[in-house]
C-alpha cells in the first residue's frame, strides 16, 4: 500500500495559534513570584524559628479550570496539525506543544496543591506536579547528590573550629542524612582540561567584549535601575534590535523571555559589584537573547523559543560562559542540587532543608578558627532562605513543599556542556551550532539547525 502523502497545511495560520498556544501557557519563573508581604512574613517566622514556611502565590491561584480548557482544545489540534508537517518542523513542534502541556499542568498541579484541603486532594496534586516536574526537568540523581553533599561537609570538616563554630557544626551533623559522612561518596567528577578553558576564555572574550565595554569600570555597587540601564544599552547598542527590551520590575529573578523580548531585572535586586555585572551580560544577554535573536533569524523561529529538551544545555552555556570570562572552571548550581537531593531523596522540607543549609553556609564562609558573630549567623539564615546562588526557596518555589527540579539545570547543563566542549575543542563550527538557537547538544538538534539556517534576507 502507497504511504498516505502529508496534507498541505497554512504555515501562517499555524504560527499564529502557536503563538495564541504560547500566550495562553504560564511562564513557571513568572507564577513561582510570591506575594511580598507573604513572602517577608514567611522569612520572618523562619529565622524566628518556625517550622513553617508558607507564601502566597497570586498568579497560581488565578489559573483557571476555563483557561486549561481552552489551552487544552488548542494543544490538542496544534498536535495534530504538526503530525502532517515534513521533517524537521513535524518532529518540532510536537515536541514543543508538549512542553507547553507539561508547563501547565505543571501550574494546575501547583495551583490544586495549595488549595488542597484533604490528603487524597494533595496526594493527587503531588503526583500531577512531580509527573510534569519531571517530564520538563528530570530528577536528581542520587549518587551525584550524595557526592556534592559528602563533599561540601568533608571541606567543612577539615576546618579548625572555634567553640561556638562547634556547636553549629554539631547541630549539623545531628540533622544531616547519613550519606553525608560518608567520604568515599565523593568521588571525582568531570573537569574540563586546561586547554579548553583557556579556549573558551578566548571565544568568550572575542564574542562579548564588545558587550563588555557598557559595564563601567567603578568600584561602586551597580544599583538595580543601572543594570537594566547597561542591559538596555547593549541590546540597543550592540544586537540593534529595537524589539527587546529591558525592564525594571518586581520579579523573583533576572528573566529573559523570548516570548515577549523582555529582559526583567527585579526592583528589589540587591546591588552588584562590577564582576557579577560582567557575569551577568555574558550569561543573560550573551547567551539568553543571542541565541533567541539568532534562533528566531533562521527559517525555523522556534529555534529562538527553545526545542523540547533545550533547558540544561541553555542555562548550562550560560553558566559556562560565565566561568570561561574568567578563565576558571566551577561546579555551577551545587547548593540548588544539594537543597534537591535533601527534599527527593531525605524528604526534608522546606524549614529542614533550610536549618542544614544555613549552618553549611555559614561554616563554609569562616576562616579555621573564626568565631561567627551573631550578624554571620543572621546573614547566613536570611541567604539560605532567598540569597543568590544558595535560595532554598528556589527549589521549592510554587508550593514551598515540594521539590521543583528547573534549577537542576545549572549544575546539569553546565557539566553536560562542559564535556561537549571538551570533545570538540577547537572546532568553532560546532561550537556555534550551541549559541545558533535555543538547543541542546544532541545530534538531533544539530540536525535541526543546520537544516534551519538559512537567514532571513528582510
Amino acid at each position: 500500500m502507497s504511504e498516505i502523502p502529508k496534507q498541505k497545511i497554512d504555515q501562517e495560520n499555524f504560527n499564529t495559534e502557536f503563538d495564541k498556544l504560547s500566550d495562553l501557557t504560564p511562564g513557571i519563573v513568572t507564577i513561582t513570584v510570591p506575594e511580598k508581604t507573604s513572602k517577608q512574613q514567611a522569612i520572618d517566622g523562619l529565622m524566628a524559628g518556625k517550622t513553617e514556611f508558607h507564601q502566597e502565590y497570586p498568579e497560581i491561584a488565578n489559573l483557571s479550570d476555563d483557561d486549561y480548557d481552552i489551552f487544552q482544545s488548542s494543544a490538542e489540534d496544534l498536535l495534530h496539525t504538526a503530525e502532517d508537517m515534513p521533517e524537521p518542523e513535524s518532529t518540532v513542534y510536537r515536541g514543543a506543544i508538549e512542553t507547553k502541556i507539561n508547563q501547565f499542568n505543571l501550574a494546575m498541579a501547583m495551583r490544586d496543591y495549595k488549595a488542597a484541603q484533604d490528603p487524597e486532594a494533595k496526594a493527587d496534586a503531588t503526583r500531577r506536579f512531580m509527573e510534569a516536574n519531571i517530564n520538563l526537568y528530570g530528577e536528581p540523581e542520587s549518587k551525584t547528590y550524595q557526592s556534592l553533599l559528602s563533599e561540601k561537609f568533608a571541606k567543612i570538616s577539615n576546618k579548625q573550629r572555634s567553640p561556638k563554630a562547634e556547636e553549629i557544626f554539631t547541630e549539623l551533623k545531628e540533622i544531616l542524612p547519613e550519606e553525608a559522612f560518608d567520604q568515599s561518596l565523593a568521588e571525582s567528577r568531570f573537569r574540563p582540561s586546561e586547554e579548553t578553558i583557556q579556549w573558551m576564555n578566548d571565544i568568550v572574550h572575542e564574542l562579548f567584549d564588545g558587550m563588555l565595554k557598557h559595564v563601567p569600570k567603578t568600584d561602586d555597587l551597580i544599583s538595580p535601575s543601572e543594570l537594566r540601564d547597561i542591559f538596555q544599552a547593549i541590546i540597543d547598542k550592540e544586537f540593534e534590535d529595537d524589539q527587546w527590551e529591558a525592564e525594571l520590575k518586581e520579579a523573583k529573578a533576572i528573566n529573559v523571555d523570548s516570548d515577549t523580548k523582555r529582559v526583567t531585572v527585579p526592583v528589589d535586586r540587591q546591588p552588584a559589584a562590577v564582576d557579577e555585572v560582567r557575569r551577568l551580560v555574558v550569561h543573560e544577554l550573551g547567551t539568553h537573547v543571542l541565541t533567541a535573536i539568532t534562533g528566531e533569524s533562521t527559517t525555523l523561529k522556534l529555534l529562538g523559543h527553545g526545542l523540547a529538551g533545550y533547558a540544561d544545555t541553555q542555562e548550562g552555556l550560560a553558566k559556562v560562559v560565565e566561568q570561561a570570562l574568567e578563565g576558571e572552571f566551577k561546579e555551577a548550581g551545587i547548593d540548588h542540587y544539594i537543597t534537591a537531593g535533601l527534599a527527593y531523596f531525605d524528604h526534608k522540607s522546606f524549614a529542614e532543608a533550610y536549618n542544614i543549609k544555613w549552618r553549611m553556609k555559614l561554616l563554609e564562609d569562616l576562616a579555621d578558627g573564626e568565631n561567627p558573630t551573631e550578624d554571620q549567623i543572621q546573614n547566613a539564615k536570611r541567604l539560605a532562605i532567598d540569597g543568590p546562588r544558595i535560595a532554598t526557596s528556589r527549589i521549592f518555589r510554587g508550593t514551598d513543599e515540594l521539590p521543583l527540579f528547573k534549577d537542576l539545570s545549572y549544575y546539569n547543563g553546565s557539566a553536560k556542556v562542559w564535556e561537549y566542549l571538551e570533545s570538540i575543542r577547537g572546532d568553532d563550527f560546532q561550537l556555534a551550532l550551541l549559541f545558533a538557537g535555543k538547543v541542546s547538544t544532541s545530534k538531533e538538534h544539530q540536525r535541526v539547525i543546520l537544516e534551519s539556517i538559512t537567514y532571513n534576507k528582510d
